[in-house]
């Protein structure tokens, strides 16, 4: 309910939004639910996700449950420089 909340209004998201993952040490079905369901609001309001920082067992779960190809393999980076690099390029049509 509380991502539901936060994200009511995406209209003060800038056209990528990164989610950095890298303090989070384990990742549940319902929370690749949340992220599956912020990724499609994100789309639909023109913005794209970028996923970052993943640790192991998020990263491997994120794989297995297919959400790289959900979310796009190119929006899923190693850690927060790429991200923000790849924003960059993004952002410059590139």
């Amino acid at each position: 309910d509380q991502l539901r909340e936060e994200t009511a209004d995406l209209s003060h998201y800038a056209p990528v939004v990164i989610v950095r993952l890298r303090n989070m040490t384990a990742l549940d079905a319902t929370g690749l639910h949340e992220l599956e369901r912020l990724n499609d609001r994100l789309k639909k309001s023109g913005r794209t996700m970028l996923i970052c920082g993943a640790r192991r067992q998020p990263a491997q779960l994120l794989k297995r449950a297919d959400f790289i190809a959900h979310v796009g393999k190119e929006h899923i980076l190693p850690h927060i420089q790429a991200a923000l690099h790849h924003a960059e390029r993004m952002h410059a049509g590139g």
